[in-house]
């Protein structure tokens, strides 16, 4: 917490604390100007909370987090096949397969091709 937010806080709760006695004060059977003392403890309460109000709404929201999931839900037996460069023909590895923008691309790394692997109708 800031400097400033500590501050803040310390002020309001001053205000807040001599607000309710202030109001307090005005209910007292030896009180000669009650509505004066309503009126100020009133004021001095809201004000309090004002300025809690006003810290809090200037607190940074925290950052949130997106996370991108992708499942793959395979329908049927599967059986796997080798994965081969269409350029040199090269047996390729998982670490050859990566996901930009959500496409899927190939790079190989025996002769350095990259193209983008299109899913063919199963029909």
């Amino acid at each position: 917490m800031s400097t400033g937010k500590i501050i803040g806080y310390i002020a309001a709760g001053i205000l807040v604390l001599f607000g309710v006695l202030f109001l307090l004060a005005a209910f007292s059977d030896e009180a000669t100007s009650p509505v004066g003392r309503l009126l100020v403890g009133g004021l001095l309460v809201l004000i309090g909370l004002g300025i809690i109000v006003a810290v809090r709404l200037r607190e940074p929201k925290p950052k949130q987090e997106v996370t991108i999931r992708q499942q793959i839900d395979l329908a049927g037996d599967m059986e796997m096949e080798t994965l081969k460069c269409r350029n040199c023909g090269s047996q390729l590895d998982k670490n050859a397969i990566s996901t930009a923008q959500g496409a899927i691309v190939v790079t190989c790394p025996y002769c350095g091709t990259s193209y983008q692997m299109t899913e063919e109708p199963k029909w």
